[in-house]
């Protein structure tokens, strides 16, 4: 088996869904914002010398859809992220606990837990260190 069958099936007969990509500009901070602020582990971290490029997978499980971070080793500046960018939404257990903790770790909170829709769970917008929205979703809603 290669070592990188968590990441790849590579025997799969039906169409899956790997990952995502966001571009960072800094490991540090985005690190601290999807691990520490969101509970997501650190599946591999891939140095590309040839390539300058560091690239990140984290996931809330081994075998499950993965966030990828991009880190090109010579970018400066944070870049844009294009009009056709909205938002990647992770569910958590208990919304409330999660922004405060993202708030504690200096994070932007662009809205706070609130129903949008009659009967829909807590929902939540905030933004990562290099600006992408993420909508968080209240998961355990029971009583």
């Amino acid at each position: 088996m290669d070592y990188k069958s968590w990441l790849v099936d590579l025997d799969a007969d039906a169409p899956q869904f790997l990952h995502a990509a966001f571009r960072v500009l800094n490991v540090d901070a985005a690190l601290r914002f999807y691990v520490d602020g969101l509970g997501m582990k650190l599946l591999d971290r891939i140095d590309m010398q040839q390539l300058r490029i560091t690239a990140l997978f984290l996931g809330f499980a081994v075998n499950a859809v993965t966030l990828e971070l991009i880190r090109y080793w010579d970018e400066t500046e944070k870049y844009p992220h294009g009009p056709g960018y909205s938002h990647v939404t992770i569910g958590v257990p208990d919304i409330n606990t999660t922004v405060h903790r993202l708030e504690m770790l200096g994070m932007q909170i662009v809205s706070p837990p609130s129903v949008s829709v009659a009967g829909a769970a807590p929902a939540a917008f905030v933004k990562d260190p290099d600006g992408y929205a993420i909508e968080l979703v209240q998961t355990r809603n029971r009583p």
